[in-house]
């Protein structure tokens, strides 16, 4: 990236907080192994270049699959070592004593446990990048903060929140109250821990005392092992998201954004365009990185460097009323498009997106949802035929 653009792109935007202790660790974990694998020396391939969807979708279910399989075991076999102390020793061994070695059992159980799913995790998450052609660690370097594709998956496998980043003054969570941000940043960092110890303590101990309660103990053990198989479905499911979503980001910005047919647009139009997804990130009330690769990537098309209200949704549907039919729709397709890329359409979208789609709300709502689909299914060539920018309404 060349200075002009790290100075653009620092006057752009503010990152609130550098990246966490657990995300750089995965992220030079997720750079070592495709160092090790040879990977990051591969030419990056195009999506035309990947396999059909049919064969994405059986190698991206085998990896995720296997993954599970394996936490399965991990969990329940982490488990195994407390259960058999609480079956062996509970009525055999003074109380303060039992309870203080049990402890520590537990604690050094849990320790193992998250350790190896957080291995596990930074594994399946390369191995869906390196399927769908993400050889180079440092790719996307030009997001805030040097925000490379190893951080994104590093943050998809551990669980951790994207980064706080207004970008152009675009605040996605300016509609989001105080309080409830706060409580989703201490669900975040009490996720983790709270969740074995749910499954650990609260869901078994309620089924009985004494012989009686040692002997529904061991239903922890399976209990365990399919509450970590889940979270492993919903890593992979998360860093598919992720890749695919940035994959055609990157299909946008250089095989359609930037061609020949966006000289046509009117400095009016391509205000528009990156009101569309402006205000989209703000209505899904979220960071996701594959709507802020796509905003920056329009920024780079359209050489904006204007500071102004982007996010605002009524100087948006002001400006769908002055541009011309044809870049009417094409600002329409874009605000479609970029709606879907988080994988989810929330409430506020829901209820607003009508407003700009008029007579064509109903096409371009089941256009965004199919979209959302392929993408969470990993149909990458499916999501691409979706992502058309053609002038043309619906």
């Amino acid at each position: 990236m060349s200075e002009n653009k790290h100075s653009a792109e620092k006057n752009h935007s503010i990152r609130k907080k550098e990246s966490g202790f657990l995300e750089k660790i995965g992220a030079k974990y997720y750079q070592y192994m495709a160092k090790k694998t040879g990977v990051s020396q591969v030419a990056q391939m195009s999506i035309d270049d990947l396999p059909p969807d049919e064969v994405m979708c059986s190698l991206a279910a085998n990896i995720t699959h296997f993954a599970a399989i394996i936490a399965f075991g991990v969990g329940a076999l982490t488990t195994v070592i407390s259960v058999w102390f609480e079956w062996k020793y509970y009525e055999r061994m003074d109380e303060t004593l039992y309870y203080f070695y049990y402890a520590l059992i537990v604690i050094a159980m849990l320790a193992v446990e998250m350790g190896v799913l957080f291995w596990l995790s930074l594994r399946t998450v390369h191995g869906l990048a390196c399927l769908t052609g993400h050889h180079h660690a440092n790719d996307d370097a030009l997001l805030p903060g040097n925000d490379a594709i190893a951080n994104i998956l590093a943050r998809a496998a551990l669980e951790v929140p994207d980064p706080v980043v207004h970008y152009l003054g675009i605040d996605p969570l300016k509609h989001v109250p105080k309080n409830k941000l706060l409580f989703i940043s201490l669900l975040y960092k009490a996720k983790v821990i709270l969740s074995g110890l749910v499954v650990k303590f609260l869901l078994i101990r309620v089924f009985g005392k004494g012989s009686s309660r040692l002997g529904f103990t061991w239903i922890a053990i399976p209990i365990t092992g399919i509450w970590d198989a889940f979270v492993m479905f919903k890593v992979a499911k998360e860093a598919r998201l992720r890749l695919f979503g940035n994959r055609l980001a990157h299909h946008l910005a250089d095989s359609i954004i930037a061609s020949e047919l966006m000289n046509h647009l009117s400095p009016k139009a391509q205000e528009g365009a990156i009101r569309a997804v402006a205000t989209t990130m703000v209505l899904s009330q979220n960071y996701h990185p594959n709507m802020l690769i796509l905003m920056i990537k329009l920024c780079e098309t359209f050489e904006i460097e204007k500071h102004d209200n982007y996010d605002d949704w009524e100087d948006f549907l002001k400006i769908l009323n002055e541009v011309e039919t044809h870049e009417r729709y094409f600002i329409l397709d874009l605000l479609c498009v970029s709606a879907a890329f988080d994988g989810n359409l929330s409430r506020l979208e829901r209820y607003h997106l009508p407003q700009a789609f008029g007579e064509y709300t109903e096409v371009y709502m089941q256009r965004m949802e199919h979209l959302t689909e392929v993408l969470l299914n990993g149909h990458l060539h499916a999501a691409k035929a979706l992502c058309k920018l053609d002038f043309e309404p619906g």
